[in-house]
């Protein structure tokens, strides 16, 4: 009998039976336990201060970067302009008045004399290539409220005067090789002095452009104010159908008598624009766009709108239509177009007029914007990083916890598994195993062998245990919990704590410990089907 004690004993930590979980496994169990646990710690932590969002913040960054400076660049070239555009019209007001003079006459017989208007014109052209070259314009030009043909058909909106255009517009505007001539006399370009461009023609038609009618009109009705004040950005341009959107700076010539005779200025293009305003970092966004708009009902009015950036995206971006505002996406607006298509970007008002201005009130918008799609895809490429970090992180846990439950438990559970002279385990170096078996030695060498009548004695006394008693036993015997025995006895815990206490009593024991190794014992002794 004490022989199948020792045995059971020895045996017992090491198995898996009744429940018991292995060392190893307990070990994986906490150690993948600590591995989930790190990993919902860093996905909150990376939640709180905003990782999983953090796509939409760096493009909101980068868009506010791009737009800064196109703003900065835009109201520093515009801003420049309108500065020349004035120093222009002072100068050439002055010129034209001291050569009608020569002649005497005035500003008020430009209409009543054509046929000094050819001289007039072409002396004016040194300085308006000056001017030109001054600034980091495309073109200058200057009209003037009279014709050459006043008997011709349509003379009312013919206008005499001179525009020049850079051959290759650049970054900084002024100082090409040569330049083109797209109004005024063709005797310019025989005599080497201009290019005639393909859409040349010898004077303005201005009916319907407000290059020429509102900073007139603005005059007229505000004669105090100063040519600086009345600085007027046209964003349908000067000359009609050309082969790219324009703006164009236009100020009131003014005599000395204080009568308006015509309008001079400077023109930006499509390219010029381009050029100049160019991002140098679209890395991020490939086809990130930026543009300069005028503010339509809703939305930006893409019909004269200036644009830099990726030319593919030119071919989404509508004509005559409006890009409108479609909410708003973490910071970022979000922008629609007819027929289909979506962009997501950041805006800012520009301020091209003073506020005393009679055109404070129209406004233009620069903004740098991307299309959704490759929005998305960016944010979308960012959480998988994310969740593939995460991912691989929790794969190294696992297999780290593996490797580590195999080689700490390998040790300890063979030598649990070998045996010394005196037939328990070799020292584990583990220290509380190692006090354990050491408990076991100092036991035995106490020499109090366990009673030869001891298990007889606790056989005879299971005779006197009521039916549900035995039961209760016999569930206890079979590795049930405390909650399955209630469940299958059908009784409350203060019932089976009072039928535990009559068990005890009747049997001489003091804790389920000692009952279930009792009951191992009858197992192990072939007296279960007769006992239990």
């Amino acid at each position: 009998m004490v022989g199948k004690v020792k045995f059971f004993l020895r045996n017992i930590p090491l198995s898996f039976r009744g429940g018991t979980i292995t060392m190893r496994r307990r070990l994986l169990a906490f150690q993948l336990i600590l591995t989930l646990t790190i990993l919902s710690g860093t996905m909150l932590l990376l939640s709180v201060t905003g990782m999983f969002s953090r796509e939409a913040t760096d493009s909101e960054k980068f868009l506010g970067n791009e737009l800064y400076y196109l703003s900065e660049s835009v109201e520093s070239q515009f801003g420049k302009a309108s500065a020349l555009a004035v120093r222009l019209s002072e100068s050439l007001s002055a010129g034209i008045e001291d050569q009608l003079k020569a002649q005497d006459l005035t500003v008020t017989d430009l209409k009543t004399n054509p046929e000094i208007l050819h001289g007039l014109v072409e002396d004016q052209l040194p300085s308006l290539i000056h001017a030109l070259d001054g600034t980091d314009c495309t073109g200058a030009f200057f009209a003037l409220d009279a014709t050459v043909g006043p008997d011709l058909p349509g003379a009312k909106y013919s206008k005499a005067g001179l525009y020049i255009r850079n051959n290759e517009p650049s970054a900084n505007g002024g100082n090409a090789d040569w330049q083109l001539l797209l109004r005024g006399s063709s005797e310019l370009a025989t005599k080497g002095e201009l290019y005639m461009q393909s859409k040349w023609d010898l004077e303005y038609d201005v009916e319907n452009c407000r290059f020429w009618s509102e900073p007139l009109a603005a005059y007229q009705a505000n004669p105090s104010l100063p040519a600086s004040r009345l600085v007027y950005w046209c964003p349908e341009g000067a000359l009609r159908n050309l082969d790219e959107n324009t703006m164009t700076c236009s100020v009131p010539l003014i005599g000395n008598d204080g009568r308006a005779f015509g309008v001079c200025g400077f023109e930006v293009s499509q390219m010029n624009f381009m050029l100049r305003h160019n991002s140098s970092n679209s890395g991020k966004y490939p086809r990130m766009a930026l543009l300069l708009a005028n503010n339509g009902d809703g939305g930006l009015m893409m019909d004269t709108a200036l644009l830099a950036g990726n030319a593919t995206v030119y071919g989404t971006l509508p004509k005559g239509t409006l890009l409108k505002t479609a909410g708003a996406d973490k910071g970022l607006t979000c922008y629609s177009i007819l027929g289909g298509g979506s962009f997501i970007g950041l805006s800012a008002n520009i301020r091209l007029y003073p506020d005393d201005s009679p055109f404070a009130s129209q406004s233009f918008t620069a903004a740098a914007i991307v299309p959704k799609a490759d929005f998305d895809a960016a944010k979308n490429a960012s959480s998988f990083r994310i969740a593939l970090l995460l991912f691989a992180l929790m794969a190294v846990g696992i297999v780290a916890s593996v490797i580590l439950s195999m080689r700490y438990a390998k040790p300890i559970t063979d030598k649990l598994m070998s045996e010394a002279d005196d037939g328990l385990p070799e020292k584990t170096n583990i220290l509380e195993i190692d006090l354990i078996i050491d408990k076991i030695r100092e036991q035995r060498s106490k020499d109090t062998p366990l009673p030869d009548d001891l298990f007889g004695d606790f056989i005879a006394r299971i005779g006197t245990l009521t039916q549900t008693e035995r039961k209760i036993f016999r569930h206890y015997a079979a590795g049930k919990s405390v909650d399955e025995i209630l469940s299958f006895m059908y009784i409350s815990m203060s019932t089976l704590k009072t039928h535990n206490g009559h068990i005890y009593a009747k049997l001489g024991i003091t804790s389920k410990d000692e009952l279930t190794l009792y009951a191992e014992l009858i197992k192990k002794s072939g007296l279960e089907d007769r006992l239990l």
